[in-house]
């Protein structure tokens, strides 16, 4: 057959499949309307007033404010949920003066207090429904306005309880929702518990999913368009052994260039896998939480997957939620179901001990199959590892049936796997700058001192660079007749130039040693300051005013291709000192690899210059100090020379 006749061949066979495709298309298109987005078996395609959902009493509710040394969290009956959520100045949370002198809100006043949960709260809701026209039960459940009925708070010991619950039904059928916070003194976790029972003699079958929402975006929002900051907003989810993480989309007005790819389509559906996700979480740029779904042996009492937004927006509160395929419940089985109890005070000592072991009391709850009943572990807190551990591990042991946390979730403490392999540099830094601070006042100083102080600790490594440049810088007339004799054969040149170190007993690489040792410190410190809370709105001087942030004094607006342009002073200045630094400490003779040298700070620009301007500080000072190291260097050589 004839390569024209075999073409032809080929498309005439696709022209039916085309031909179906299209006529598929347009049925689909006609048939969805405005649901087209909906998920298969969970959203009918019917008027949004005449789905089945749960019914309910609702109604406005009472806020009830309960106060640990960590946090302070509104519980309302409106709900049966947290309200708000403020994290306590301390030691490891740096909450800005200028933050709360700004502030509206009474409790951030009055308890020097950051609020995280952007006024959205944290739900802990079951819904049914979270794509159009009903895409807004993604971020706020219709259960949301039930009005609960509430008991406690009750405190005993290092634990505080309330309790809250609600009759509903579907489709005439009964079921009680039942919520139980848990919060602890000294701890960044607290415990949630959430319990659908069945009250009928007969199963309840919903005839679709159930969806869980725990909470949305995290705080404090982003007051900036840089990208590195606008990145470090996401959401992130353990599911079927492996971690998921979906950062923040970027905008346009902290760097030259900007580029982020959004998935197809206005969800992601990670279904597939049963009974296998274990946590989920948000994240922000100093911030992260997240609720662990301690999982029993009940395939029931373990989500199946999770469906999130494409598009992670850090305005909105409306971003991922727990799946629960097919849901259903077998006949009730007995009374309601048994839930933690508290501490005990050991006799005669007036002293509380942990509570009897009231996760493994849950566990034995959860092989009913009338009731589903999720325990989850909640962390809010910084990222840092100093946050991220538990204060009394034989609390926690009882509560979670865990003495630390889990491994898999601190993963997401940090903004990326690389960063955290240098956490406890990182964490080093965050606390001599702390303790500089408390002297002095000022973090930018402190950025400085630590400069200073680095440098002088290396001396040694440096003095050995100096005196390879100066050996290089001595052999420089023989390198230059090499390149001119053998421009023409580089690998022959090579070899002429390896020669001469080996005869002069020059290595090269010792320049780069210090270098080369200072790259984790880098690392550790554009994590503590790009990360820690610390330099947040810190000031220090003239147009620098917040270290967290690149040193912006002028937005130049629609400049080509860019939307906003930002013009940044402390880059430019990094860039000057790195070129300096350079034409002191480098000696090239090769023209090509002079070129380079001066080339590479200019590339560096486009890294720096939407850095937190305390990074930027940090490595200008280094600069400036190897340019004075080196010129007190060569003056003391031609002292020597002239007196030789």
């Amino acid at each position: 057959m004839s390569e024209e006749k075999q073409s032809q061949g080929s498309l005439t066979s696709l022209i039916p499949i085309l031909l179906l495709g299209v006529a598929t298309f347009f049925m689909f298109q006609f048939m969805g309307g405005d649901d087209e987005s909906a998920p298969e078996g969970n959203a009918p395609l019917v008027p949004a007033e005449k789905r089945n959902d749960f019914k309910f009493n609702s109604g406005t509710g009472d806020e009830t404010i309960i106060e640990t040394d960590r946090a302070v969290y509104v519980v309302t009956t409106e709900g049966g949920r947290i309200a708000r959520l403020y994290l306590k100045k301390s030691n490891e949370l740096h909450v800005p003066e200028s933050l709360i002198e700004e502030s509206e809100d009474p409790l951030v006043k009055k308890y020097q207090a950051l609020e995280v949960t952007r006024g959205f709260g944290m739900d802990f809701q079951p819904h049914l429904y979270y794509s159009p026209p009903l895409e807004d039960r993604l971020g706020n459940p219709l259960l949301n306005s039930g009005k609960f009925r509430m008991e406690g708070p009750v405190t005993q010991g290092k634990v505080t309880e309330v309790k809250f619950a609600l009759p509903v039904s579907f489709l005439n059928h009964r079921l009680e929702l039942v919520k139980v916070f848990r919060f602890f003194q000294g701890e960044s976790f607290f415990r949630q518990l959430t319990v659908i029972r069945n009250l009928e003699k007969k199963p309840f079958v919903l005839g679709g999913d159930l969806f869980f929402r725990t909470f949305g975006d995290l705080g404090p929002p982003p007051v900036s368009e840089n990208d590195r900051v606008l990145q470090s907003y996401g959401r992130f989810f353990y599911y079927n052994d492996s971690l998921n993480q979906t950062q923040g989309v970027g905008g346009s007005g902290g760097s030259f260039f900007s580029c982020s790819s959004v998935p197809e389509g206005p969800y992601q559906a990670y279904t597939e896998k049963n009974d296998s996700l274990e946590f989920m979480g948000s994240s922000s740029r100093f911030l992260v939480a997240y609720s662990h779904f301690l999982n029993p042996e009940n395939p029931l009492h373990r989500p199946d997957g999770v469906v999130q937004k494409a598009k992670v927006s850090p305005e909105g509160r409306s971003t991922f939620t727990a799946v629960f395929n097919d849901f259903r419940l077998a006949p009730s089985d007995g009374g309601p179901v048994e839930l933690p109890g508290f501490a005990t005070e050991v006799q005669g000592t007036g002293e509380t001990a942990a509570p009897r072991n009231t996760r493994e009391l849950v566990r034995v709850e959860q092989k009913r199959r009338d009731a589903l009943i999720l325990d989850n572990q909640i962390y809010v807190g910084v990222r840092s590892d100093e946050a991220h551990k538990f204060a009394d591990s034989a609390l926690m042991q009882a509560e979670f049936g865990m003495s630390e946390p889990d491994e898999e979730a601190r993963d997401v403490i940090y903004t990326s796997s690389f960063l955290a392999i240098f956490s406890k540099i990182r964490d080093g830094i965050v606390w001599l700058m702390r303790q500089i601070y408390d002297m002095i006042g000022n973090y930018g100083w402190a950025i400085i001192i630590i400069a200073v102080s680095f440098k002088l600790i290396t001396w040694p490594l440096n003095q050995m660079q100096v005196k390879s440049m100066k050996k290089m810088s001595a052999l420089k007339p023989e390198m230059d007749k090499i390149n001119e004799k053998f421009k023409d054969n580089p690998q022959e040149k090579q070899k002429k130039i390896m020669a001469l170190y080996k005869e002069h007993n020059v290595n090269p690489a010792k320049g780069c040693l210090p270098m080369l040792i200072q790259v984790p410190i880098f690392i550790a410190l554009y994590s503590a300051f790009s990360e820690s809370m610390e330099l947040w709105r810190s000031p220090f001087i003239l147009w620098m005013n917040d270290l967290s942030q690149p040193d912006t004094v002028y937005i130049i607006k629609d400049l080509f291709v860019v939307q906003n342009f930002h013009i940044n002073i402390l880059p430019l200045f990094m860039i000057g000192s790195q070129i300096l630094q350079q034409r002191f400490t480098t000696v090239v003779s090769d023209p090509q690899q002079k070129m380079l040298m001066y080339f590479m700070p200019v590339i560096m620009i486009f890294f720096f210059w939407s850095m937190p301007s305390g990074v930027t500080l940090y490595w200008t000072v280094q600069n400036v100090i190897s340019i004075i190291w080196q010129v007190a260097a060569n003056k003391m050589d031609d002292t020597e020379t002239a007196k030789a």
